[in-house]
């Protein structure tokens, strides 16, 4: 076989293997939606709050994830100098099996940001809309059979800006995969 060829065959069995081992073999498909409240923290200014809301379709523990969010005005080491990010993601996130009522979770994205500056001096602003990709790993809770709770950290490698920025979030989450274990 060619390398490709068994990069290929490699990946496919990986993924095959994954799922058949996923918390979520024993549902079809399910949507579910939710809302989330994070910290964001680019180089060299200060974090910012963000609040996202978030929409996904799953089968056997895959999904994919459509998240949206905003963030409020903060600082930077200028004091004439605010910036605010917002931006859109869509992903493709695995969830593990459920024990105990936690699950983990990783997930890759392609994210757009708008990252505005602000010069509060002058009453003035610019946009920079950039793109990259998102990396994000995750602990979450089952809440009861139909919610969850989910805490996140992401890594967006945006093309725009030189160092990465990294998120924080707290996702409750509704729908989805209902917890077939205990009863609530």
């Amino acid at each position: 076989m060619k390398l490709k060829q068994t990069l290929l065959f490699t990946a496919s069995s990986l993924l095959i293997l994954a799922s058949a081992s996923s918390q979520a073999g024993r549902q079809g498909i399910d949507f579910y939606y939710g809302l989330g409240l994070g910290a964001a923290q680019p180089a060299d200014v200060d974090a910012s709050a963000t609040g996202e809301i978030i929409l996904g379709i799953e089968e056997d523990g895959w999904a994919i994830e459509g998240i949206a969010y905003n963030g409020l005005e903060a600082g930077t080491d200028d004091p004439d100098a605010d910036y605010s990010l917002s931006g859109t993601e869509i992903g493709l996130a695995y969830r593990t099996i459920e024990k105990n009522d936690r699950y983990y979770k990783i997930k890759y994205s392609r994210a757009d940001m708008d990252f505005e500056t602000i010069d509060t001096a002058n009453n003035t602003s610019s946009t920079t809309e950039s793109s990259g990709n998102s990396y994000t790993v995750g602990i979450g809770f089952r809440m009861d059979r139909d919610a969850r709770l989910e805490l996140d950290y992401s890594y967006h490698n945006i093309d725009a800006l030189s160092d990465p920025v990294h998120f924080i979030s707290l996702r409750y989450l509704w729908g989805g995969s209902p917890y077939q274990g205990r009863n609530f």
